[in-house]
């Protein structure tokens, strides 16, 4: 009886703090493998796509039109694959892209992306990544032109990071690019490094390694000469997967968003040479829920080439549990798997002004596919978290059996329209599309009028008991992966689940006003 009205009073507080009205609808965008979306100054959304793809794409509409296709993109070679553990192949994709600041106005400006290519040659290939910058022609609607700016970024069998970012440092527009520490968890998979000394992961604090880090470019690809290290491209460093880059445009803060290692994915606030850990401190300085993470902080030397080198905690750490998991399945741990996200500062949804909004990959036992927004005091601090007004709050998690592994966000110049994209492996299980997200209006629903749902017994048997106090038009049923493995029209009351496996399921509930309620379970 505790889980039941545990899990009703945390579906209540969610429903109140998703107050707000939104229209969800869907763009008949067709996409394969994308990785980046972002509303452009010209009015489009721009994406990249697999195969060194860059695509504009009409928000209204989502026709899409293919304005580039890398020719020397590169996949990846079966010679380049891993011949330990489960024998991983060589990260390789078509990954961040930016829009010159002056994008839409000038007559001539740019595009800047990020995809594999081949360093080598066909006996010896050699997967690394690449940023190009594409010149576009504003009144033709073209590329007329390429040019490399940074090759040799490395790859590796897992955590590449990849995103890019113009944003500027004193009035200086910089481009910030995110690669990860391109090693695999030892935790997770001990026998893919023999020794362990050759995971790249040990080097994500070296400067003298470009995995692990942010980096720091002029916009013609130069290195900057007041990087941390003279010709050093990198600006921060301790880095696991940082898959996010975020500008506030309001205080001139650039923050990075990264997953953990079975707890403590963060949100990061970027300051140059500084250190932020991985993988000997995860999250807050304070926790030490990682062995010997205390003992690394209190005793921590300065690099001698770094100016002010020191070590930096997270801004924000999802899950920062008293202790790493031991459970071996992933889906258990409390990880969100954050993306990437944006700074949010318009008064169109005006609950959000002062924000940051950040999407989640993971459908876990106890985490969702969803928008996390974070909401901000004036001076950049987190404002503080009430049972009424949580923070963070979190949204769409109900519609994640529709919306899949969200990948990236963009927000339309009015505020009112958020755009997600997602990149799930199995398009049977979750199409690959463009979600969008419309603000009407305060609903104005009391409390009392929020649908409350209990799911009883948790754990379950063979017997699950599904009770609303609104009508129920049907019971969706979704397993770990996404994959819908029951549905039943009606009111639901006891449903049979003895065909189920053991394992976590969630359960959406869809009321006969049209509200969608989901709640996880477990069946014995």
């Amino acid at each position: 009886m505790k889980k039941t009205i545990t899990l009703s009073f945390l579906l209540l507080v969610a429903c109140l703090a998703n107050a707000q009205k939104f229209q969800r609808s869907e763009l008949p965008t067709s996409l394969t493998i994308p990785w980046e979306i972002t509303y452009g100054p010209d009015g489009y959304l721009w994406l990249t796509d697999s195969g060194g793809v860059v695509a504009r794409v009409h928000p209204m509409t989502g026709a899409k039109t293919v304005v580039y296709t890398a020719p020397d993109y590169y996949p990846g070679s079966p010679k380049e694959q891993l011949q330990l553990c489960f024998m991983p192949n060589i990260g390789s994709g078509t990954l961040g892209l930016a829009l010159d600041p002056t994008f839409g106005v000038s007559p001539l400006s740019y595009i800047y992306y990020v995809y594999s290519y081949n360093s080598g040659d066909t006996a010896n290939p050699a997967t690394k990544f690449k940023i190009v910058r594409l010149t576009w022609q504003s009144a033709t609607g073209t590329v007329i032109a390429s040019q490399n700016l940074v090759t040799d970024i490395p790859s590796g069998y897992d955590h590449l990071g990849g995103r890019l970012l113009i944003a500027p440092v004193n009035g200086t527009n910089y481009l910030f690019l995110s690669v990860g520490d391109n090693g695999i968890s030892e935790t997770n998979s001990p026998d893919c490094y023999v020794p362990q000394s050759t995971n790249p992961n040990n080097f994500a604090q070296d400067p003298n390694f470009k995995n692990g880090k942010i980096h720091r470019f002029n916009l013609d690809g130069s290195i900057p000469s007041d990087n941390p290290i003279s010709g050093n491209s990198f600006y921060t460093r301790g880095h696991r997967n940082p898959q996010g880059l975020m500008y506030n445009s309001s205080l001139g803060i650039l923050y990075d968003i990264e997953h953990g290692d079975r707890s403590d994915d963060e949100i990061n606030i970027l300051e140059k040479g500084m250190n932020y850990g991985w993988k000997n401190v995860r999250g807050y300085h304070t926790d030490n829920n990682f062995p010997g993470e205390a003992d690394f902080i209190a005793n921590y030397t300065p690099n001698p080439n770094i100016a002010n080198d020191m070590l930096k905690p997270a801004f924000y750490s999802w899950c920062a549990t008293p202790t790493q998991s031991t459970d071996p399945e992933y889906l258990n741990w409390c990880t969100v798997a954050p993306s990437d996200g944006v700074y949010y500062n318009s008064t169109g949804i005006p609950e959000w002004t002062n924000s940051l909004l950040v999407v989640t990959l993971k459908n876990g036992s106890v985490t969702d596919n969803e928008v996390f927004v974070l909401k901000l005091n004036p001076d950049g601090s987190l404002k503080t978290s009430t049972g009424s007004d949580p923070n963070p709050a979190r949204f769409f998690g109900a519609d994640q059996a529709l919306n899949g592994r969200l990948r990236d966000i963009a927000v339309s110049p009015d505020g009112k329209k958020i755009f997600l994209v997602n990149n799930n492996t199995s398009q049977i299980r979750n199409p690959i599309k463009i979600t969008v997200y419309t603000y009407m209006e305060s609903t104005g629903i009391h409390a009392a009028f929020v649908p409350e749902l209990s799911l009883h017994p948790n754990p379950a048997g063979h017997t699950l008991s599904v009770t609303c106090d609104h009508e129920i038009r049907c019971t969706e049923i979704y397993n770990v992966i996404g994959e819908k493995v029951a549905c039943m029209n009606g009111p639901a009351s006891n449903i049979d689940i003895s065909f189920l496996q053991s394992g976590f399921y969630t359960a959406r509930v869809i009321t006969g006003d049209g509200v969608a309620i989901t709640g996880k379970f477990a069946k014995q």
